[in-house]
Order: C-alpha cells, then structure tokens, then sequence
C-alpha cells in the first residue's frame, strides 16, 4: 500500500484508521470521531471534490473555525493532490477578497454562523465576484447558490473510489498540500506554500520534542489559518495518533473545563492566552494532573506565567516547553530541553532541533560570532515551497543555497540557546546607536508589576528616533512611569532607556497573542499629532 512510506500527511491518516480503528481521534463539542470515522468522512470528502471536479494543484478554502471538518477536509485534499486554504471567520470581507483573488479556489466550504454571526454576507460577494468558485458548500443553513456541505459530501460516490485510488497514487512527497497567509503586518499577506514533505520532517521531529504519543491529547483552540492549529497541534496529534479536541474559539473558562474534563495532556498556547486563564475564577479549581505538556511560543513569556505553571508542573510532573518558527517554517525549529530552568524558558527559544541547522548572520548574510547580534536564518527539509504568486518576496528570503533568513534578530549563547531580541524591522537608531527593543522590553517586564511590554520607535528632532514604552499592569498591581525608568536605569545604557512610559491596564492583543505594534504606532501618531497642535 502507498501509504505505508508515511511521507505524505494524509498516509498517518491511513495507518491509524488500519491499526486503532475504533480508538477516539477527534472530538468537536459532541461530536465524536473514532480514526475509522476520521477516515471514512475523510475519504468521502475527497471523492467529493473529485466529483466537484477539482485537479491537481487546486485549492480548497475553508471558512471556519477549529472543528472536526476542519481537519477531515484538510487531509482529503492532500490525498488527492489538491492545496487546502484556511480562513478566518474573522476576516473582512477585503480580507477575504485578497485572499481568495490570489489563491483562486475552486471551492469555498464556509460555516453559515459564527459568534452569533451570519457569515453569508460574506460569502455572497464572493460567489459572485470570483468565477474560479465551481462549489460553495456550506456547514449549516445553505443559502441560494450554495449547497449544505454534510448532504452534498457524506454521499458514497462507489463510481469515483477508482478514481479516488489513481489520484491518491499520484500525489508526491514535494506536492503543495497546505497554503496559508501570513499576518501581512508590514503588507499585504503572503501565501506560505507548504508540501507534504515540509510538514511531515518538521513533525516527525517536533512529535519527540513535544513528547506527543498515541495517548497524547490535544486541545486546538486557534483560528484554522494558523501554523499552530494545523500544523504544531493538528498534524502533529495525527502524527502520532493522539486525540484532539476542537473548541471553535478561545474561551479562557471553557478551555480549562476542557482540560479537566477530556484529560488532556498537552496544552499548546500564546502566553496571553495562559495569562486570560489565570484570570478565570475556575482556574484555581481545575485539576491540571492529566497535562503532561505545557507548550507556548509566539511571543516571550512573562516571570508570572513560568512561575505559575512551574508550580503546577512541580505538582504533576509536567514539563514547560518553548521554542521558535514560523508560517515559513511549518512550525517549531528550536526547542527548550526538559528540566530547563525558569531564565531559559523566560529568555531564551532553546536550541535548533537536529538536524536542522541555524546560524546567526549579519547584514552581508555572513555568520557572526556567539553572542553578537544578527539575523536568524535556518536550513532544512520543513521550508515552505515558495510564497504562493510572490517569487520575488521568496527570493528576498530563500537563498540557493536553501537558508530561509526570517527578518527576526537575535544571537546564540556558548551553549547554543538563541535569544531573540526583535524583528529586523523593529530595530531602529537612537544617536547613532542600534537599540533592539525586545532587550528593554524584557527589563521592563522583570519589574514585577509588569505582564507585557512594548516599545516603539518614534521620530525625535535630536536623536533621529526615541524609545516610547507601552506596559500592561499585572492584576491587582500598580507602578509609575518613575519606577519602570528606575529599573530600566539599573540595566540598560542611557540611550537605550525609553524617553516615556505609558502604564496601562490593557495593551492591544491579536489573535495569535502577541501585543498589536501596529496599533499602538497609530496611537503613537495621534498623541504626536495632538501634540503638535
């Protein structure tokens, strides 16, 4: 059987259906799918796109949020060759519009609601703006022109199982399986174009970092067009033949419910994600003794977060895990090591994981030595293909030599753990000095009133650009602009300490987490207007 080389993401789909067929493998709210049910519904799926009549290299977009036929339509498309496109529901209808004009699917599958939300307004414009949509199908209440998703694929379709067979056969290990945008926060998004082989390497290794197994269980609460819920959790639990279970958005009280009541033993989050449960009343309450894995990355944690899960882990055996990647990267390169202390998991992203390679490079893309600050750049076999449409964007960041150069900078210690300092873009000159401002927003979070900081770079007469510190304030706590400039000067060089503080309770967060520098950049700019009138 083709399957059995387990090189395409749709092959651990097979072996689990063949070896623990009855065994639970996806759960949304009541819905429970054993592997042999994943399969089944996976393969109904895909012969009908078959019958839809999509080819090779097609896309399939999906309009959801984290549920079963999230996963079950994102494995039937690599099954037969197709590319499978996640959506936010979230999205505007400009954010779609973007989206769907340069993928070109030719089917959309959308929910009818979400949030309380008719989604068909959305849904409308673009059935009738872009003629590459042969099939709208809809999870819920179809509307003209679209067709109810569970009557149109849970057909048998006998007549497209040769078919089905042929095609499947076909699929290689370098064909695009999965395309997704990234956030598009210095532009318009880009299409990360991952195959099956990028996904499965990075994988294979990231299932032995994360200690996932065949008794892990998996929570998935983040948007379907992230790395994390169909690459570092979804697949990764597919893998290796864990249990998921799917909640369609993040709900701090409903997730720790979630946890005590299906077991689960691994908890993948952003820190602000930790930081809102902690905040819930049940959190206190919950019994944390099935986790066997607390994982995070996307931004640095807080003291706070490490502390508190290290007490839960102190308890229950758990292990606290972090690491780096990125869309580019089919998730995770770098991990931290089990019984690593509190300073590595706050500070560091861990060590390249073997046998990938990194390397810190300056601006002629030179490697430079431990300790000196530069570009991150990894090589290995979990790069994406390309950015979809984009071949120039891909050759600004893929060299021939098959280095992917990230735009993120920071620098290796003697023993091979990076620290990140910030984004390429974030770095800018004060005087005449380089200020990274991660640097200063870590001293400022170890002051301990301070969950989140920011800093932003801002136009001064004298300097060129000045630091400008946003803090978001720990529950219950309080600290003055003074007090944060007091720590910064214990240190930090005096160029390198912001020239205000702005304290608040809240900062403005995205939905992966981390806070929203573009927004405060625009605030930065109408406190300046106002100032200068």
């Amino acid at each position: 059987m083709v399957w059995k080389s387990l090189t395409q993401t749709w092959h651990y789909l097979e072996k689990w259906a063949e070896t623990k067929p009855q065994a639970d493998a996806l759960a949304f709210e009541n819905e429970r799918l054993s592997w042999g049910d994943f399969k089944r519904r996976s393969d109904l799926i895909a012969k009908a796109l078959l019958a839809i009549g999509v080819s090779h290299g097609d896309r399939v977009a999906m309009l959801s949020a984290a549920r079963t036929e999230f996963l079950t339509t994102f494995l039937a498309s690599g099954k037969i060759g197709a590319m499978w496109l996640g959506l936010s529901p979230k999205f505007t209808l400009n954010e779609l519009r973007y989206v769907i004009g340069d993928s070109q699917p030719t089917v959309l599958i959308a929910l009818r609601e979400f949030m309380g939300n008719d989604l068909s307004p959305l849904v409308k414009p673009l059935m009738k703006e872009f003629s590459c949509l042969k099939k709208v199908l809809v999870i819920g209440e179809p509307f003209e022109g679209a067709e109810d998703f569970h009557r149109f694929v849970y057909q048998e379709r006998p007549e497209r199982n040769e078919e089905l067979s042929q095609r499947s056969t076909a699929v290689v290990d370098d064909d695009p399986t999965l395309l997704l945008y990234t956030s598009g926060s210095t532009g318009k998004p880009k299409g990360v174009v991952h195959t099956h082989k990028s996904i499965v390497e990075n994988i294979k290794i990231e299932v032995k970092k994360f200690y996932f197994d065949e008794q892990s269980r998996a929570l998935i609460h983040f948007p379907i067009n992230h790395v994390a819920a169909v690459v570092e959790l979804g697949f990764a639990a597919v893998l290796a033949g864990g249990f998921i279970f799917c909640m369609d958005r993040f709900d701090p009280g409903e997730s720790l419910q979630a946890i005590q009541r299906e077991r689960l033993t691994a908890l993948g989050q952003v820190p602000a994600m930790f930081l809102l449960q902690f905040r819930d009343p049940q959190f206190a309450k919950t019994d944390f003794s099935s986790v066997k894995q607390f994982l995070w990355a996307g931004a640095a944690a807080p003291r706070l977060m490490v502390q508190v899960l290290s007490q839960i882990a102190s308890k229950t055996g758990a292990t606290l895990i972090t690491g780096y990647g990125s869309t580019e990267v089919s998730g995770f390169v770098t991990y931290t090591e089990k019984g690593d202390n509190s300073d590595k998991l706050i500070h560091t992203v861990g060590k390249i994981a073997e046998p990938f390679e990194l390397k810190i490079v300056g601006p002629d893309r030179l490697e430079v030595k431990d300790g000196d600050v530069g570009e991150v750049a990894v090589r290995g076999p979990f790069l994406m293909r390309e950015y979809y449409n984009n071949p120039q964007a891909t050759a600004q960041v893929m060299d021939s030599e098959g280095w992917y150069y990230t735009s993120d900078l920071g620098f290796k210690d003697s023993s091979g753990y990076v620290h990140l300092t910030g984004r390429a873009s974030e770095m800018f000159k004060s005087g005449g000095e380089n200020i990274y401002p991660r640097e200063v927003e870590e001293v400022i979070e170890s002051h301990d009133a301070v969950l989140f900081a920011a800093v932003i770079a801002v136009p001064d007469e004298v300097f060129q650009e000045v630091g400008w510190a946003f803090a978001m304030l720990q529950p219950g706590k309080e600290v003055t602009d003074e007090e944060l400039r007091e720590t910064c000067k214990t240190r930090l060089a005096k160029f390198k300490i912001p020239k205000r503080f702005f304290v608040r309770p809240l900062l403005p967060l995205l939905a992966n987490g981390k806070i929203d520098k573009v927004a405060l950049r625009a605030e930065v700019k109408e406190i300046l207007a106002r100032e200068q009138t």
